[in-house]
């Protein structure tokens, strides 16, 4: 009797993108993103989730208060520091380390100043990992050329980060 093909292990996901005031599109994603113990790999049933991660401060997104990843992010902040920040300086080495675990890099772009996602997209090249870039619009697609057509990258539009994700874990990578 011919074998049963062997279950896929599920992926470990990193989740680059930009966050807008209007909220962390990955909570959806990622239910339990910033109640499990920081930095540690988070279980979400069809995959698991590598980074980045995030602490609410006073129950806003981290970029509108002032803190990253629990890392303080500057002096002028109105709020106090959480306990047990650490310089900001922390945060890319954090974010290229949960990298370095993912096995698919996932972009979701929904605008066109998403610096850090750029500059965490050439790390995830840089680490040879397999990248699934997700345009909100054709437009960004098109502006962002030189991206979607690196080695070891897949390009698409979506009309939502769940919708992409759901076809980014449906990828059949052919260089594995």
């Amino acid at each position: 009797m011919a074998g049963a093909p062997l279950p896929r292990t599920k992926r470990r996901v990193y989740l680059a993108g930009k966050m807008h005031g209007s909220g962390n599109w990955r909570l959806p994603l990622v239910p339990r993103l910033g109640v499990e113990p920081f930095g540690q790999p988070i279980d979400c049933g069809r995959f698991i989730f590598t980074g980045p991660h995030f602490v609410p401060f006073c129950g806003q997104s981290h970029e509108w208060v002032g803190w990253h990843a629990g890392v303080e992010q500057h002096d002028s902040s109105p709020w106090p520091a959480p306990e047990f920040t650490r310089p900001r300086w922390v945060v890319p080495g954090l974010c290229m380390e949960w990298i370095r675990e993912s096995n698919l890099f996932f972009a979701w772009i929904n605008a066109t100043d998403c610096h850090a996602t750029l500059l965490e997209l050439g790390w995830a090249h840089a680490l040879g990992k397999p990248v699934y870039l997700a345009f909100s619009t054709r437009d960004l697609a098109r502006q962002m050329w030189f991206a979607r057509h690196c080695p070891r990258t897949t390009a698409h539009v979506h009309a939502s980060p769940a919708e992409a994700l759901d076809r980014a874990l449906a990828w059949e990578v052919p260089f594995e």
